[in-house]
């Protein structure tokens, strides 16, 4: 049996609170500091939480009874308004589009009434 424990930290190494550890049987969270310990028999541990990658760590490289510290850095997707909101991050992407759709719009609109 692998005896586990390790910390989940975002990119700026800020623990992230219930992340779900999970070796296919048994699953638990992470702390408010992104720590967690968990004893398992299986090979691979997954990690996973709202507004983050998932991610993976095999423990398949230790022997069978080892203690391990596993760290895991989850990587943000973007969307959780803290550090990457779509909208905030993409404000002169969208001034663009909402102006060529305008254009567009408009163009139809003078073709359809100028071709008679």
């Amino acid at each position: 049996m692998y005896d586990v424990i390790g910390n989940v930290v975002d990119a700026n190494d800020k623990g992230i609170k219930d992340v779900v550890v999970s070796d296919g049987a048994q699953k638990i969270k992470t702390d408010s500091d992104g720590y967690y310990e968990i004893k398992t028999t299986k090979k691979t541990l997954t990690y996973n939480a709202n507004n983050y990658a998932p991610n993976t760590f095999d423990l398949g490289k230790y022997k069978l009874g080892a203690k391990v510290n596993a760290d895991i850095t989850l990587k943000s997707t973007g969307l959780d308004g803290k550090t990457g909101n779509f909208f905030t991050n993409n404000k002169k992407t969208i001034m663009y589009v909402g102006i060529g759709l305008v254009v567009l719009v408009g163009g139809y609109f003078a073709y359809k009434k100028f071709s008679k």
